[in-house]
């Protein structure tokens, strides 16, 4: 009985973060979207899951609209998968590695479809939001906003091209993170439930391939010369590899300090206030970079004793 209502709880909250994708609470809400799928999949038969999330999805259709339930489906799947990797006990790395994935292919299809099918143009679109966005707003002066910061429609044209070529980047951070926030709520959950699920280590313990620095330094050389700005294949690689190498050297660095404050029992605010830090000053991710080439951690560790 306790299972049941838990449930139907769960069912309830899947179907208020479903409702809020008619609304602009979805830009915040998208990050949880899976977790209700994730749990109730993992603590109920596929039947049963069905017999929960099929008036879910009947609700949605009444209230929103049927279109919505293409966009309740996207965050379904990767739900489903999730749960279905934790039914069979996968490690916890795979789990979040199989959720973004599903997700990733997933902002690709769509992707696809919208420009292919519907001749979707996302940069003319981003370059008309800009665009009315900046122009009604007036100055002191009585020009517009877009005239006193200089912007013009050739740098609004610029700016769609270059965050269409961020595309790629953009959609595997997203991807990561709604797994990785998935994963992060749904194994305390089930674990209340007294369903065991592998955890992933704690980020301390984390530890990076040292060939991506290689692969940073070869794109570093590659950014001189070509520059970022390059419009082709090579450029676009560049242009996303690189920010993610560096947001990679980033989770190493807060690695980094959780292994210290672990090790020299600082007090748990330090790492966090440190990470915090790392986000508004990245040069510090250097730290992130020393600690993958080179046995930081074990000199840290001696300097200690």
């Amino acid at each position: 009985m306790k299972i049941r209502w838990t449930s139907i709880a769960w069912s309830a909250a899947y179907l208020l973060l479903f409702l809020s994708m008619g609304t602009p609470l979805i830009v915040i809400t998208a990050f949880f979207m899976l977790l209700p799928g994730v749990v109730l999949y993992t603590m109920l038969s596929t039947q049963s899951f069905l017999w929960h999330v099929v008036p879910v999805l009947a609700i949605v259709s009444i209230l929103l609209g049927p279109t919505f339930i293409l966009l309740a489906i996207f965050f379904l799947i990767p739900s489903m998968l999730m749960g279905y990797m934790y039914k069979k006990r996968a490690a916890a790395f795979r789990t979040v590695a199989v959720g973004a994935a599903a997700i990733l292919i997933e902002f690709l299809v769509m992707l696809f479809v919208s420009t292919t099918l519907f001749g979707f143009d996302i940069a003319s679109t981003i370059e008309d939001t800009i665009t009315k966005t900046a122009a009604p707003i007036q100055g002191v002066s009585g020009t517009s906003l877009a005239d006193t910061l200089g912007w013009s429609a050739e740098a609004a044209q610029e700016f769609s091209s270059l965050t269409v070529r961020l595309i790629p980047f953009t959609l595997i951070i997203c991807s990561l993170i709604m797994a990785t926030v998935a994963h992060a709520l749904a194994w305390p959950t089930l674990g209340s439930m007294g369903i065991t699920t592998p955890k992933l280590a704690p980020i301390r313990e984390w530890k990076l391939p040292r060939s991506l620095v290689w692969y940073y330094i070869v794109g570093l050389l590659l950014s001189l010369i070509t520059g970022y700005a390059s419009q082709g294949f090579l450029g676009t690689i560049l242009l996303n590899l690189m920010p993610m190498l560096l947001f990679c050297f980033m989770v190493q660095t807060a690695g980094f300090f959780f292994f210290a404050a672990h090790v020299r029992k600082w007090n748990p605010v330090i790492p966090i206030f440190l990470t915090i830090l790392l986000v508004f000053f990245q040069p510090l991710r250097i730290i992130g970079i020393i600690d993958i080439l080179f046995p930081l951690r074990e000199f840290f560790t001696r300097t200690r004793r």
